[in-house]
Formats: C-alpha cells, sequence, structure tokens
C-alpha cells in the first residue's frame, strides 16, 4: 500500500520521528490509525455514559462546583505522595 500525506502531515510525523517518540514514520502512522480505530469502536453504550457524565460535569459547573485547575500543585502533591510511599 502507498498512501501520499499532506505537507503539514509529513511534516508532523517528521517531527515525531525526529524527536525520538517513534522509530521511523511507519511507526506514526500505525499508532494514529490505531487511535482512529479506537475512537471509532465507540459503543452506543460507552457513548451513553460518557454523554451523561458530561451532562453531570456541566451540571457541577452551573453550580459553581469546580476549582481552578493548577498542573504545578497537582504534579508537587503527586511527588509528595510518591516520596511518602517510598520511605
Amino acid at each position: 500500500m502507498q498512501i501520499t500525506l499532506k505537507p503539514e502531515v509529513a511534516r508532523f510525523v517528521a517531527k515525531k520521528v525526529e524527536d525520538g517518540q517513534y522509530a521511523d514514520a511507519n511507526d506514526v502512522v500505525n499508532a494514529a490509525l490505531e487511535v482512529l480505530q479506537e475512537q471509532e469502536q465507540l459503543t452506543p453504550e460507552h457513548e451513553a455514559y460518557l454523554r451523561r457524565e458530561l451532562a453531570k460535569g456541566i451540571e457541577q459547573l452551573d453550580r459553581g462546583e469546580f476549582s481552578d485547575f493548577d498542573a504545578e500543585k497537582i504534579i508537587a502533591e503527586e511527588r509528595a505522595r510518591l516520596e511518602g510511599n517510598q520511605g
């Protein structure tokens, strides 16, 4: 099978290989297609579950039940937790 990638997609693939995330272009394309395959296998039950959970989250937001996302704080807490488990 032979495929032709759009130039911007080819640059993306080349960057992934250059950054060492993948061994070669075939690995990048295969990983991308696996993700697409997983997305297309979404069952109606799973979709319904996701919609219910999303609705719950929106209701919580509407009630003001949320906190700001602070990645650095979460990382620090997780590091502290891990350090506590090691010692």
